[in-house]
């Protein structure tokens, strides 16, 4: 703002720039990280588009959107990636299982292919099954994702196992299995523990997510948006509690610090249905994580100790773009 205003006073000229702080290379970071308007109004006229289409075809069956854009924790992609929308397709509640006369995983999929198949736009898109999911790709890099659902109304898993309460989560098929996910209340165990960390929880994983890119993308999303809500709450808790200022690198760093401890956990939101968020990863991998976290954690401590033009560069290094590039305003 300060720097706009002296541009319309005529007091910058080209040749001067006003140096960025770390904290203010930081805030532009954090916005830039925001998804754009045109991306925002993608994810709105796909999701319309395609849940006007279902909810005609059928009026029982209701969608919402689920992943990282239900938890708000969406980042701007870049211009070489697939921007994903993850759609749950609600397609009733699951009151028995397949030897009681439920529904097959399988024959779930295939309700949700011949509804969507019916529309020639989307048939000729080319529907792909991935399971749990069936999907299809723009041109324009969006590709959608259906995951077909059922409320639980069981309250347990098929080998006996209690899945309280009864009225929340959804069955989805993986593996010609059913699997309780608990999309509603990790979002919003997420959207609280934002809250009660004022504000620092979801902006981190965002930075967090963009540094998952550059240098650990094997890493799945969900795992680190998990670990990250497990830990920073309590680190902004700490800070204010020794009335140390917070900031988004010290925030980082303890991340790392306290995550190649974390990273070898089981990880989960705690109260929720949901299956371990790490379920996907072996030990061995567990460890090289570990290690990797350890070396990130002692790179950004040396930050510290840097000038702010040796710092911004250094934390580039780290997240790549869009972090700024120089230690000027653009």
């Amino acid at each position: 703002m300060r720097r706009e205003r002296l541009k319309v006073l005529g007091i910058l000229g080209e040749d001067d720039k006003m140096a960025l702080t770390v904290a203010q290379a930081f805030t532009q970071f954090k916005s830039k990280l925001e998804l754009s308007q045109s991306f925002q109004e993608e994810v709105t006229i796909h999701h319309n588009a395609i849940r006007e289409w279902i909810e005609s075809y059928d009026s029982a069956v209701e969608t919402k959107l689920i992943g990282s854009l239900q938890r708000k924790t969406r980042i701007q992609p870049r211009s070489e990636d697939v921007f994903d929308i993850d759609i749950l397709v609600i397609l009733g509640n699951f009151y028995n299982w397949v030897s009681s006369g439920g529904i097959k995983p399988g024959d779930a999929l295939g309700k949700i292919e011949d509804i969507v198949s019916e529309h020639g736009t989307y048939e000729k898109l080319g529907l792909e099954t991935d399971n749990p999911t069936i999907t299809f790709e723009y041109e324009d890099n969006v590709k959608v994702e259906l995951v077909p659902a059922y409320l639980d109304q069981i309250g347990k898993a098929p080998d006996g196992t209690p899945t309280p309460p009864i009225g929340r989560g959804y069955w989805i098929p993986k593996n010609n299995k059913w699997v309780v996910s608990d999309y509603d209340y990790d979002a919003e165990s997420i959207s609280t523990s934002n809250e009660n960390g004022d504000g620092y929880l979801i902006p981190t994983i965002k930075m967090l997510k963009a540094a998952k890119r550059n240098l650990f993308p094997l890493m799945k999303s969900y795992h680190l948006e998990v670990m990250a809500t497990s830990l920073l709450p309590f680190v902004v808790s700490y800070f204010k509690e020794q009335r140390w200022q917070v900031t988004y690198q010290s925030l980082l760093y303890n991340f790392f610090l306290l995550g190649k401890d974390e990273v070898l956990k089981t990880v989960n939101i705690s109260g929720s249905k949901s299956p371990s968020a790490d379920g996907y990863m072996s030990i061995d991998k567990k460890q090289e994580f570990s290690e990797l976290f350890r070396k990130i954690a002692e790179y950004c401590e040396k930050t510290f100790t840097m000038s702010d033009n040796e710092s911004i560069a250094a934390w580039r290094e780290l997240f790549g773009a869009p972090f700024p590039a120089s230690a000027y305003y653009e």
